[in-house]
């Protein structure tokens, strides 16, 4: 069995205050970067440079943006009553 990399405390949370911290709010962003190239280190995985999660969010909507400018991805949503009934089939009546 592997060691747990917690302290009880952090994992049943304060006894004086019936055991329950419930999900924090926010996960510590620079504990799961350590812990995530520490597992990596472990595991032989070449370490490489990471971008932010911003940075990663931006450069996927400006992929969006590419796209939607060439033409490729559509843009727009239909409501319910402007969709079709049934999504398309291939069988023919």
């Amino acid at each position: 069995m592997a060691a747990h990399h917690k302290s009880n405390r952090e994992v049943e949370g304060n006894p004086d205050t019936d055991h329950s911290r419930g999900m924090p709010l926010r996960p510590d962003e620079e504990q799961l970067e350590r812990r995530t190239r520490e597992d990596e280190r472990d595991a032989g995985i070449p370490v490489k440079k990471r971008e932010s999660s911003e940075a990663q969010y931006e450069e996927a909507q400006a992929e969006v943006d590419r796209e939607v400018d060439k033409g490729d991805m559509r843009t727009g949503k239909k409501t319910r009553a402007q969709r079709e009934a049934f999504p398309p089939s291939d069988h023919e009546s």
